[in-house]
């Protein structure tokens, strides 16, 4: 009996694995189901909203606080939502001292940073010059159907529009002190997501795009895709970045931290110089146990147990195990945003 047991695990076996590679197939080829419907009839309204879509190209300044990580020279897109306001995401233009606005005339005008929300991750721009821009609305993130059509849309100038579908609407924890609770994981990806408006087929904007997400359908099956930052997320802050370049309620507190989750555990990955963390002594590889009491076993619970202090300059108790010692740790943290090179922007 136990040959015939075996070879019927190995049967089931290998069925299940086909049974696998066919339903992540099946979650890959989703969004194509009905784009050959949706382009057709959304193909004239699409043109008109290019018209709102915008090159981005950024000069960062060598000494800048994010020049070695995310590099000197960025590009990417971003929409049009009034006439003097370009959102983007953040990471575009952060710390710019050059940013040249292209429209899809091609004519190009120099812009200025007008404000940024490391939260969120948004960053809008605006011409420096008068201009007159056309803009799209702002929809509802929070109303976005699983069959719905979407139109990923970066600049002609960057790339390609393409279709695609919402697959998912889960946490996303990323290293850089970066937390969102229901980002918007779309099918199939696109190469140029970076600043990208997400829209849907009355033009309206319900996202930017943020990442390329190697699992968008689900954790750990391969699934290529994108992630987008809801644009629900920019209504509560939009006026205090016009006004004051930063949001002025529920600021996080930024200790200056890079950090991976492996295992159950929290791992520095780096330390920003001169940060909260790098004045108190922290370092790479350093694991992170506690903090202010409450142990930590990944980003989430890492982040929430510092973001509850609620304010800058409040000292947060951190214990780290090195070499296998335990250290503690007093942490002043700060607002992020007095961290990082203004370059006369805002």
């Amino acid at each position: 009996m136990r040959p015939i047991f075996n070879a019927i695990m190995i049967i089931l076996k290998k069925h299940l694995i086909k049974f696998k590679l066919i339903f992540v197939l099946f979650l890959i080829l989703l969004p194509f189901f009905s784009i050959a419907k949706d382009i057709s009839i959304d193909k004239d309204k699409l043109q008109l909203y290019f018209d709102s879509v915008v090159s981005i190209d950024s000069i960062i300044p060598e000494n800048a606080r994010t020049a070695k990580s995310l590099g000197t020279v960025r590009q990417g897109s971003g929409v049009i939502i009034d006439n003097q306001t370009i959102l983007t995401i953040g990471y575009i233009v952060l710390e710019a001292k050059k940013i040249t606005i292209g429209l899809r005339n091609g004519k190009k005008i120099p812009g200025r940073l007008y404000g940024y929300d490391h939260t969120s991750g948004f960053g809008i721009i605006s011409p420096i010059i008068s201009t007159e821009l056309k803009s799209l609305k702002l929809g509802d993130s929070n109303k976005i159907g699983l069959d719905e059509p979407l139109y990923i849309l970066p600049s002609p100038f960057k790339g390609s529009g393409s279709v695609a579908k919402m697959v998912s609407r889960r946490p996303f924890a990323g290293w850089w002190e970066y937390y969102l609770d229901k980002p918007i994981y779309t099918l199939p990806t696109n190469q140029s997501w970076a600043g990208s408006p997400l829209i849907n087929s009355n033009g309206e904007i319900l996202g930017i795009g943020s990442l390329f997400i190697a699992d968008a359908a689900s954790p750990g099956i391969m699934s290529p895709g994108n992630m987008f930052v809801p644009i629900n997320l920019l209504k509560p802050i939009l006026k205090d970045l016009k006004k004051y370049g930063r949001r002025k309620s529920n600021i996080k507190p930024y200790i200056g931290l890079s950090s991976n989750e492996y295992n159950g555990q929290v791992i520095v990955k780096r330390v920003s110089r001169d940060g909260p963390s790098y004045i108190a002594g922290i370092k790479a590889n350093d694991i992170i146990t506690s903090v202010n009491g409450n142990l930590v076993k990944n980003l989430k619970k890492f982040y929430e147990a510092v973001w509850a202090t609620g304010n800058s300059g409040v000292s947060i108790k951190i214990v780290i195990q090195r070499n296998g010692k335990q250290i503690n740790f007093d942490v002043k943290p700060i607002d992020r945003m007095d961290y990082f090179i203004k370059n006369n922007s805002y």
